[in-house]
């Protein structure tokens, strides 16, 4: 995270360093990024940028949290009290908002496309996290519903909260590859209401559903 020495810094010269650094993350995988790409577009002296940060993965760390920010700009509208949603229907907006996020923010998911391909340290550090917040946010709204008898009591909260997950993160695995550059978010959508369909409506027939 920034230092003191960036907080302070005036917002056009904090954006400056920001954009410069989301358009290197955005054009290589972290092991291939250069400091000196960032550094130069960004027109700071490189041992100012030790007075910023502490490293390459902590100005990386920075940006994906600005991007999570932005994101969550996006979706804080739909977070409402669990009473107010089903998990399901609340799922399902949040993942078409997503969709659109990823559509306005091109660059953002440039820098997820380079994690999914690497598979590194770096991405079990900067998504692992992220992924465990998802996964207990999931886990609350599950046992919300459980209790308001939208959700059946004896499914496995935490089983069902990785199923939910998985369904997103396979879905990206597929469209999130280096090399492809025609995203098919359409697709997404659709697989995606497809996959949630098979979960509201079950898989067996009349009788045999009760």
């Amino acid at each position: 995270m920034p230092k003191d020495t960036y907080n302070r810094l005036d917002k056009q010269k904090q954006d400056r360093i920001l954009e410069a650094a989301l358009n290197e993350f955005s054009k290589r995988s972290f092991n291939e990024s250069k400091l000196s790409h960032i550094i130069k577009e960004a027109n700071i002296p490189r041992g100012s940028f030790y007075q910023y940060f502490e490293n390459k993965l902590d100005l990386f760390k920075f940006v994906f949290n600005k991007l999570g920010e932005r994101k969550m700009g996006y979706m804080s509208h739909l977070i409402p009290n669990p009473d107010e949603i089903p998990f399901l229907d609340l799922f399902k907006e949040l993942y078409s908002i997503g969709i659109q996020y990823a559509i306005d923010n091109p660059r953002g998911v440039k820098m997820v496309m380079y994690l999914y391909s690497s598979r590194d340290l770096v991405f079990e550090e900067i998504l692992g996290e992220g992924l465990e917040q998802a996964k207990q946010f999931y886990i609350g709204y599950i046992e919300s519903d459980k209790k308001l008898g939208r959700i059946n009591p004896g499914i496995d909260t935490e089983i069902f909260a990785e199923m939910m997950m998985n369904i997103i993160n396979n879905i990206s695995f597929e469209e999130f590859r280096i090399g492809n550059e025609n995203i098919n978010y359409e697709n997404m959508l659709e697989k995606f209401n497809k996959k949630i369909f098979i979960l509201e409506k079950g898989i067996l027939i009349g009788d045999k559903n009760v």
